[in-house]
């Protein structure tokens, strides 16, 4: 079974319903307007590239990621289809040229790095002028934090599912005050690669204010409750003329 189908098919209704919401979502903010060439920043196994390639939202792209494993999966499903290649963060310019990008994908992976800031402007250098980028990410503090904890623990129960806990000070600290800065995480570190405990989704926004426009901001699944009750933040932003 692959990454993207465990989160798709396995957990509890709750954890299936924010991974399938958000999936929907990305792609229904494209709607029929058709992409020339695709940047799949964290692509994992290449299902969404393969979903919007399917659909025929995209001509071509570039996943993008860190792991072999995954780098091998998306060879997999795109066996017999060209136009699509794979490689690591630092093999980017081997594969494609500058400006040369109409469509960014990045879900559920600058929460995973620690220095976001450099992974954007990486990103940056191969969108045209106008590009659409598609930027999800977890939200981890607040209410919605309290529901995703009691989600995971139960889909912990059923298998190998996965989650980090918190303290009761910890928690109360997160979901009610709003603070995530107040306990241990590796996102109080300097480190490279980090977790979903310790991310403020709210300061990954001032960044892309300084570096994109952003046109949207869609909450998921519930867009009504805003950043109260849902597991993901989606931004919709364009690349600003130079």
């Amino acid at each position: 079974m692959s990454y993207s189908q465990r989160l798709l098919e396995l957990g509890n209704p709750l954890t299936r319903l924010a991974h399938r919401s958000r999936f929907s979502a990305v792609l229904n903010i494209l709607g029929h307007t058709k992409y020339s060439q695709a940047l799949d920043y964290g692509c994992g196994d290449g299902w969404l590239l393969k979903t919007a390639y399917d659909q025929g939202i995209i001509h071509s792209g570039i996943g993008v990621d860190v792991a072999d494993y995954m780098l091998s999966a998306c060879q997999e499903i795109f066996a017999g289809i060209s136009d699509f290649q794979f490689g690591k963060p630092d093999e980017i310019s081997k594969k494609i040229s500058p400006k040369s990008c109409d469509l960014i994908f990045c879900t559920e992976t600058l929460e995973h790095i620690g220095n976001p800031d450099g992974a954007l402007e990486q990103i940056l250098i191969y969108c045209q002028p106008g590009a659409k980028l598609v930027i999800s990410v977890p939200i981890e503090i607040g209410p919605s934090l309290l529901f995703k904890q009691i989600g995971r623990y139960f889909a912990n129960l059923k298998g190998n599912y996965g989650y980090e806990r918190y303290t009761l000070k910890e928690l109360f600290d997160a979901t009610i005050l709003w603070k995530a800065n107040t306990f241990p995480s590796s996102h109080s570190e300097n480190s490279e690669y980090t977790g979903h405990k310790g991310f403020d989704y709210r300061k990954l926004e001032k960044l892309l204010q300084e570096k994109v426009k952003i046109e949207r901001r869609i909450f998921s699944p519930f867009p009504w409750s805003g950043n109260l009750l849902n597991s993901t933040v989606i931004w919709v932003c364009s690349v600003k003329s130079s």
